[in-house]
C-alpha cells in the first residue's frame, strides 16, 4: 500500500487500533505530515503515523490502512 502525498486529502475509513478516536470516522482532511518516532511502533519509509489536518484545525494521526487517498 503505498504512502499519500503531503497536502493531499485523505479521508478516514476505519480505525484499526483501540487507541484511536472514532469521531474521526468518515470525515476529510489535509495530510500534514509523516510521524516515524512518536514510538507507536511505525517503521520508516513504509510504515508512518500520517498526521491530518482537518477543517476545524485539529491534527490527529493514523496508520495508512486508516485511511483512503
Amino acid at each position: 500500500m503505498s504512502l499519500p502525498k503531503i497536502n493531499q486529502i485523505a479521508k478516514v475509513t476505519q480505525i484499526s487500533d483501540e487507541t484511536g478516536d472514532k469521531s474521526f470516522l468518515g470525515k476529510s482532511g489535509v495530510v500534514m505530515y509523516f510521524d516515524y518516532d512518536c514510538g507507536c511502533g511505525q517503521s520508516y519509509p513504509d510504515d508512518p503515523m500520517i498526521g491530518i489536518q482537518f477543517p476545524d484545525g485539529e491534527i490527529e494521526e493514523f496508520w495508512k490502512e486508516e485511511i483512503s487517498f
